[in-house]
């Protein structure tokens, strides 16, 4: 197991329910042998009128004084200190049968409080000395925040612990470009799992956000490098359009594949393409087409009623000069290349889109 003890605090509903069901208050260790022969298992459970903590964990034997593991063997009354910088427990009880249990009494240390207060922190009180001691929160932590040029509280010290933040993780944002990071920032982006090295790729990329904007991309699945080609196709965009693209499935290779046939669609633009199947093939065809101009609705209208680069192509090809609409009525009304092919070669040439939709609605094949 790791080294770190775990805590749990469980709210003054919980110590409530302690209390009606009789349990008393009070302070008690557990100890037993771990897998490991410099460590045993220490629990402790402390409860209080209105709450209940509860840590435990295999921790080195340096912890404790007066403590040797033969004392588990030999069995007899217990009296020994587990020590941490924030402060002791002085604790008593038994060992029978390769274990321990008894009574402990918390004592926060005041040189812990005093180099608190020389660093910066305010004294902590007597339940945030307990945490500490449980946590692990120790002063290498707490110099580490302070050498980071991170203003923290005694509280939000804490926090940052208990949410997982290494000195680390901390010492890699800042070297990611993020210098400006607050403590309850780190505390956000580290619970939503952004990890350094995707900070240090947004910045690659070009993007300088907020933890807030940050967290947002990575709810919605957004990467690093899908913002970065977002960029080399020439799309700089706020991060709530950023977001809307990534939901309607825009990834990297679509807005790279309209890039290489030289199209640029507006961001909204790019949504509706996806979301109604016109890709960039389509549009490039369009645009050979001579209809590079024609607006996002004309080129969905088209795409949805399945008029295909071919038949405008070919319309093109025979000097047909068709506009969106009447291509769309066009093809609504089954008329094909093959038609106003046989058309031209019966000598009707110069028909409009509706004379032409007219015949074929009348039979004239």
């Amino acid at each position: 197991m790791k080294d770190a003890d775990i805590m749990i605090v469980v709210g003054a509903m919980l110590g409530a329910a302690i209390l009606a069901t009789g349990q008393q208050t009070g302070n008690e260790w557990k100890l037993r042998y771990a897998g490991d022969s410099d460590r045993v298992h220490f629990s402790v459970d402390r409860y209080t009128r209105f709450s209940h903590w509860a840590f435990g964990s295999d921790v080195p034997l340096s912890r404790f004084r007066g403590f040797s593991l033969s004392m588990l063997d030999l069995g007899g009354p217990a009296k020994f200190e587990y020590v941490a910088d924030a402060g002791k427990l002085v604790c008593k009880g038994n060992f029978s049968w390769s274990r321990g249990t008894g009574t402990f009494t918390f004592v926060p240390s005041p040189e812990f409080a005093a180099e608190m207060t020389k660093l910066g922190y305010d004294a902590p009180t007597a339940d945030q000395a307990f945490d500490m001691m449980a946590s692990n929160v120790g002063l290498d932590f707490a110099r580490g925040i302070r050498d980071a040029g991170l203003e923290a509280s005694t509280s939000q010290l804490l926090q940052l612990h208990n949410h997982g933040l290494t000195l680390d993780y901390i010492r890699d944002v800042q070297r990611a470009g993020y210098r400006d990071f607050r403590a309850q920032d780190y505390i956000d982006v580290r619970n939503h799992g952004v990890t350094a090295d995707f900070l240090h790729d947004l910045k690659t990329a070009g993007y300088n956000l907020t933890s807030r904007q940050i967290i947002d991309l990575r709810m919605h699945g957004v990467n690093a490098e899908f913002m970065g080609d977002l960029k080399q196709a020439g799309y700089d965009l706020p991060v709530g359009e950023i977001t809307e693209l990534r939901m309607h499935g825009v990834d990297g290779r679509f807005v790279g594949d309209l890039k290489t046939y030289g199209l640029h669609p507006k961001a909204s633009d790019l949504v509706q393409f996806k979301m109604h199947g016109v890709t960039p093939e389509f549009l490039r065809e369009l645009k050979d087409s001579g209809y590079g101009e024609i607006s996002e609705e004309q080129i969905v209208q088209l795409r949805n009623h399945g008029v295909g680069p071919e038949f405008i192509r070919e319309a093109s090809a025979m000097g047909y000069r068709f506009t969106p609409q009447e291509l769309t009525d066009l093809q609504m009304h089954g008329v094909n290349a093959d038609y106003l092919r046989r058309l031209k070669e019966s000598g009707m040439r110069n028909l409009d889109a509706q004379q032409i939709a007219k015949l074929k609605m009348h039979g004239v094949d």
